[in-house]
Protein backbone atom coordinates (compact mmCIF):
# COMPACT_ATOMS: atom_id res chain seq x y z
CA UNK A 1 0.00 0.00 0.00
CA UNK A 2 1.43 3.37 -0.97
CA UNK A 3 1.85 5.69 1.95
CA UNK A 4 0.72 9.25 2.39
CA UNK A 5 2.41 11.55 4.87
CA UNK A 6 0.85 14.66 6.32
CA UNK A 7 2.78 17.88 6.70
CA UNK A 8 2.31 17.76 10.45
CA UNK A 9 3.74 14.24 10.68
CA UNK A 10 6.89 15.31 8.88
CA UNK A 11 7.38 18.23 11.25
CA UNK A 12 6.68 16.46 14.52
CA UNK A 13 8.79 13.47 15.58
CA UNK A 14 6.00 12.37 17.93
CA UNK A 15 3.65 11.69 15.05
CA UNK A 16 6.25 9.49 13.37
CA UNK A 17 6.92 7.73 16.66
CA UNK A 18 3.26 6.83 17.00
CA UNK A 19 3.20 5.32 13.51
CA UNK A 20 6.20 3.19 14.46
CA UNK A 21 4.50 1.87 17.58
CA UNK A 22 6.44 4.10 19.98
CA UNK A 23 4.92 6.64 22.36
CA UNK A 24 6.16 10.21 22.16
CA UNK A 25 6.73 10.19 25.91
CA UNK A 26 9.26 7.35 25.53
CA UNK A 27 11.50 9.35 23.17
CA UNK A 28 14.17 11.96 23.95
CA UNK A 29 13.00 15.51 23.34
CA UNK A 30 14.65 17.15 20.33
CA UNK A 31 13.84 20.85 20.23
CA UNK A 32 12.43 22.03 16.92
CA UNK A 33 13.37 25.36 15.34
CA UNK A 34 10.01 26.74 16.50
CA UNK A 35 10.71 25.68 20.08
CA UNK A 36 14.21 27.16 19.97
CA UNK A 37 12.62 30.37 18.73
CA UNK A 38 10.19 30.34 21.66
CA UNK A 39 13.08 29.92 24.12
CA UNK A 40 14.93 32.85 22.57
CA UNK A 41 11.91 35.16 22.65
CA UNK A 42 11.08 34.25 26.25
CA UNK A 43 14.70 34.79 27.34
CA UNK A 44 14.75 38.20 25.71
CA UNK A 45 11.60 39.21 27.58
CA UNK A 46 12.83 37.90 30.93
CA UNK A 47 16.20 39.67 30.70
CA UNK A 48 15.12 42.99 29.22
CA UNK A 49 11.85 43.54 31.09
CA UNK A 50 13.88 44.15 34.26
CA UNK A 51 15.36 47.35 32.82
CA UNK A 52 14.15 50.59 34.36
CA UNK A 53 12.26 51.85 31.28
CA UNK A 54 10.09 48.72 31.23
CA UNK A 55 9.63 47.14 34.65
CA UNK A 56 7.46 49.85 36.23
CA UNK A 57 5.03 49.81 33.33
CA UNK A 58 4.96 46.01 33.27
CA UNK A 59 4.21 45.87 37.00
CA UNK A 60 1.24 48.19 36.53
CA UNK A 61 -0.15 45.55 34.14
CA UNK A 62 0.22 42.81 36.76
CA UNK A 63 3.70 41.51 35.92
CA UNK A 64 4.68 40.55 39.48
CA UNK A 65 7.96 39.14 40.81
CA UNK A 66 6.17 35.80 41.12
CA UNK A 67 5.28 35.89 37.40
CA UNK A 68 8.89 36.73 36.59
CA UNK A 69 10.16 33.79 38.65
CA UNK A 70 7.62 31.50 36.97
CA UNK A 71 8.89 32.54 33.56
CA UNK A 72 12.46 31.70 34.53
CA UNK A 73 11.38 28.38 36.04
CA UNK A 74 9.58 27.33 32.87
CA UNK A 75 12.44 28.52 30.65
CA UNK A 76 15.05 26.53 32.57
CA UNK A 77 12.96 23.36 32.49
CA UNK A 78 11.95 23.78 28.84
CA UNK A 79 15.52 24.35 27.68
CA UNK A 80 16.81 21.29 29.52
CA UNK A 81 19.27 23.43 31.49
CA UNK A 82 18.74 21.42 34.65
CA UNK A 83 19.07 17.99 33.04
CA UNK A 84 22.03 16.03 34.46
CA UNK A 85 24.89 15.27 32.10
CA UNK A 86 24.40 11.54 32.68
CA UNK A 87 21.02 11.76 30.93
CA UNK A 88 22.61 13.28 27.86
CA UNK A 89 25.28 10.57 27.71
CA UNK A 90 22.59 7.90 27.76
CA UNK A 91 20.58 9.66 25.05
CA UNK A 92 23.66 9.78 22.86
CA UNK A 93 24.26 6.07 23.26
CA UNK A 94 22.83 3.44 20.94
CA UNK A 95 21.37 0.99 23.42
CA UNK A 96 20.18 0.78 26.97
CA UNK A 97 17.17 2.82 27.95
CA UNK A 98 16.95 4.67 24.65
CA UNK A 99 17.20 1.71 22.29
CA UNK A 100 13.66 2.44 21.07
CA UNK A 101 14.65 5.98 20.11
CA UNK A 102 17.72 4.77 18.19
CA UNK A 103 15.63 2.20 16.36
CA UNK A 104 13.17 4.89 15.36
CA UNK A 105 16.03 7.01 14.02
CA UNK A 106 17.28 4.12 11.89
CA UNK A 107 13.76 3.41 10.64
CA UNK A 108 13.41 7.06 9.65
CA UNK A 109 16.59 6.77 7.57
CA UNK A 110 15.16 3.72 5.81
CA UNK A 111 11.90 5.58 5.30
CA UNK A 112 13.74 8.53 3.74
CA UNK A 113 15.64 6.24 1.38
CA UNK A 114 12.43 4.52 0.33
CA UNK A 115 10.58 7.83 -0.18
CA UNK A 116 13.44 9.16 -2.29
CA UNK A 117 14.32 6.24 -4.57
CA UNK A 118 11.06 4.43 -5.20
CA UNK A 119 9.43 7.35 -7.07
CA UNK A 120 12.71 8.33 -8.75
CA UNK A 121 13.17 4.81 -10.06
CA UNK A 122 9.65 4.74 -11.48
CA UNK A 123 10.25 8.04 -13.24
CA UNK A 124 13.60 6.90 -14.65
CA UNK A 125 12.07 3.68 -15.97
CA UNK A 126 9.29 5.68 -17.64
CA UNK A 127 11.92 7.85 -19.32
CA UNK A 128 14.72 5.54 -20.45
CA UNK A 129 12.77 2.39 -21.36
CA UNK A 130 11.06 2.53 -24.77
CA UNK A 131 7.34 3.22 -24.77
CA UNK A 132 6.36 -0.25 -25.91
CA UNK A 133 8.25 -1.88 -23.01
CA UNK A 134 8.05 0.59 -20.14
CA UNK A 135 4.76 -0.65 -18.62
CA UNK A 136 5.93 -4.25 -18.51
CA UNK A 137 9.40 -3.27 -17.27
CA UNK A 138 7.98 -1.13 -14.47
CA UNK A 139 5.48 -3.84 -13.46
CA UNK A 140 8.25 -6.45 -13.32
CA UNK A 141 10.66 -4.31 -11.31
CA UNK A 142 8.01 -3.27 -8.78
CA UNK A 143 6.15 -6.59 -8.58
CA UNK A 144 4.96 -6.98 -4.97
CA UNK A 145 7.10 -3.96 -4.10
CA UNK A 146 5.40 -0.82 -2.79
CA UNK A 147 6.36 1.97 -0.42
CA UNK A 148 5.49 1.06 3.16
CA UNK A 149 4.56 3.23 6.14
CA UNK A 150 7.30 4.08 8.61
CA UNK A 151 7.98 0.83 10.43
CA UNK A 152 9.38 -2.69 10.10
CA UNK A 153 7.68 -3.37 6.74
CA UNK A 154 9.87 -0.70 5.15
CA UNK A 155 12.98 -2.77 6.01
CA UNK A 156 11.90 -5.62 3.75
CA UNK A 157 10.73 -3.24 1.02
CA UNK A 158 14.09 -1.45 0.87
CA UNK A 159 16.05 -4.73 1.02
CA UNK A 160 14.04 -6.04 -1.94
CA UNK A 161 14.52 -2.78 -3.81
CA UNK A 162 18.31 -2.94 -3.36
CA UNK A 163 18.46 -6.52 -4.66
CA UNK A 164 16.49 -5.54 -7.74
CA UNK A 165 18.76 -2.58 -8.45
CA UNK A 166 21.74 -4.94 -8.16
CA UNK A 167 20.02 -7.23 -10.63
CA UNK A 168 19.72 -4.43 -13.17
CA UNK A 169 23.49 -4.21 -13.52
CA UNK A 170 23.85 -7.97 -14.06
CA UNK A 171 21.03 -8.16 -16.57
CA UNK A 172 21.84 -8.63 -20.24
CA UNK A 173 18.97 -6.32 -21.19
CA UNK A 174 20.41 -3.01 -22.38
CA UNK A 175 17.48 -1.07 -20.97
CA UNK A 176 17.91 -2.66 -17.55
CA UNK A 177 21.54 -1.56 -17.53
CA UNK A 178 20.48 1.91 -18.70
CA UNK A 179 18.10 2.23 -15.75
CA UNK A 180 20.88 1.16 -13.36
CA UNK A 181 23.47 3.57 -14.76
CA UNK A 182 20.94 6.42 -14.64
CA UNK A 183 20.17 5.63 -11.00
CA UNK A 184 23.90 5.65 -10.21
CA UNK A 185 24.35 8.96 -12.01
CA UNK A 186 21.52 10.43 -9.91
CA UNK A 187 23.18 9.37 -6.67
CA UNK A 188 22.25 5.75 -6.02
CA UNK A 189 25.86 4.64 -6.33
CA UNK A 190 27.35 1.40 -5.06
CA UNK A 191 28.72 3.31 -2.06
CA UNK A 192 25.26 4.66 -1.25
CA UNK A 193 23.74 1.21 -1.62
CA UNK A 194 26.37 -0.23 0.72
CA UNK A 195 25.44 2.40 3.30
CA UNK A 196 21.82 1.32 2.94
CA UNK A 197 22.77 -2.34 3.42
CA UNK A 198 24.67 -1.47 6.59
CA UNK A 199 21.69 0.50 7.84
CA UNK A 200 19.41 -2.48 7.28
CA UNK A 201 21.98 -4.69 8.99
CA UNK A 202 21.84 -2.55 12.13
CA UNK A 203 18.07 -2.84 12.23
CA UNK A 204 18.20 -6.60 11.71
CA UNK A 205 20.87 -7.10 14.39
CA UNK A 206 19.48 -4.61 16.91
CA UNK A 207 21.45 -2.48 19.34
CA UNK A 208 23.54 -4.21 21.98
CA UNK A 209 25.13 -1.48 24.05
CA UNK A 210 25.77 -2.02 27.73
CA UNK A 211 22.74 -1.30 29.92
CA UNK A 212 22.66 2.13 31.48
CA UNK A 213 22.65 2.69 35.21
CA UNK A 214 19.95 5.29 34.61
CA UNK A 215 16.50 3.76 34.60
CA UNK A 216 14.27 4.28 31.57
CA UNK A 217 11.49 5.56 33.84
CA UNK A 218 13.78 8.32 35.13
CA UNK A 219 14.59 9.45 31.61
CA UNK A 220 10.95 9.36 30.54
CA UNK A 221 9.97 11.50 33.54
CA UNK A 222 12.61 14.06 32.57
CA UNK A 223 11.46 14.14 28.93
CA UNK A 224 7.82 14.49 30.01
CA UNK A 225 8.69 17.32 32.41
CA UNK A 226 10.57 19.18 29.68
CA UNK A 227 7.68 18.80 27.22
CA UNK A 228 5.20 20.08 29.79
CA UNK A 229 7.49 23.02 30.56
CA UNK A 230 7.65 23.92 26.86
CA UNK A 231 3.88 24.00 26.71
CA UNK A 232 3.72 26.03 29.90
CA UNK A 233 6.34 28.49 28.66
CA UNK A 234 4.43 28.98 25.41
CA UNK A 235 1.29 29.83 27.38
CA UNK A 236 3.20 32.15 29.75
CA UNK A 237 4.87 34.00 26.87
CA UNK A 238 1.68 34.36 24.84
CA UNK A 239 -0.16 35.66 27.92
CA UNK A 240 2.36 38.40 28.63
CA UNK A 241 3.00 39.20 24.99
CA UNK A 242 -0.71 39.85 24.52
CA UNK A 243 -0.83 42.09 27.59
CA UNK A 244 2.40 44.04 27.16
CA UNK A 245 2.09 44.66 23.42
CA UNK A 246 -0.93 46.81 24.25
CA UNK A 247 1.07 49.17 26.46
CA UNK A 248 4.53 49.37 24.88
CA UNK A 249 5.42 51.10 21.59
CA UNK A 250 6.88 49.08 18.72
CA UNK A 251 10.53 49.81 19.52
CA UNK A 252 10.07 48.59 23.09
CA UNK A 253 8.17 45.52 21.87
CA UNK A 254 11.12 44.57 19.69
CA UNK A 255 13.57 45.07 22.57
CA UNK A 256 11.45 42.85 24.79
CA UNK A 257 11.02 40.11 22.19
CA UNK A 258 7.27 40.71 22.13
CA UNK A 259 7.33 41.42 18.41
CA UNK A 260 9.53 39.84 15.76
CA UNK A 261 10.56 41.78 12.67
CA UNK A 262 11.74 40.83 9.23
CA UNK A 263 13.20 42.69 6.32
CA UNK A 264 10.71 43.22 3.53
CA UNK A 265 12.03 41.62 0.35
CA UNK A 266 10.50 44.26 -1.92
CA UNK A 267 11.91 47.17 0.04
CA UNK A 268 15.35 46.53 1.55
CA UNK A 269 15.74 48.15 4.94
CA UNK A 270 12.02 48.41 5.62
CA UNK A 271 11.02 46.73 8.87
CA UNK A 272 7.74 44.84 8.88
CA UNK A 273 6.06 44.08 12.18
CA UNK A 274 4.90 40.57 12.97
CA UNK A 275 2.64 39.37 15.77
CA UNK A 276 4.05 37.98 19.00
CA UNK A 277 1.98 34.92 19.73
CA UNK A 278 3.62 31.54 19.30
CA UNK A 279 1.67 28.35 18.77
CA UNK A 280 3.06 24.83 18.50
CA UNK A 281 4.23 25.40 14.94
CA UNK A 282 5.55 28.92 15.62
CA UNK A 283 2.65 30.23 13.56
CA UNK A 284 0.70 33.29 14.54
CA UNK A 285 -2.69 32.81 16.07
CA UNK A 286 -5.78 34.34 14.46
CA UNK A 287 -4.49 33.49 10.99
CA UNK A 288 -1.53 35.86 10.84
CA UNK A 289 1.67 35.11 8.92
CA UNK A 290 4.31 32.74 10.34
CA UNK A 291 7.08 34.22 12.45
CA UNK A 292 10.57 34.16 11.03
CA UNK A 293 13.64 33.39 13.10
Amino acid sequence: MAKAKSASASKHPGAQAASAGLSEASLPLVLTAAEQHLLGRALKLLVNVQAAPFIARARREGYTPAEHREGWRLLKLASGEQRPLEHLFVEASVGGAVEGAERLRLLQEVDALESTWFPRTRAIIRRVVPRERRDGFEAAFFKNLEQQPLGPAAIMAVATFLRRVEGLARNSDEHARKVQTTLAARGLTEARMQQARELLGKLEAGAHAQPSRIQAAELERAWKEQREALDGLRGWFNDWATTLRQVFPLKAQIQLGLTAVRRAAAAPGEVVEEDALLDEDDVELAGADPLLG
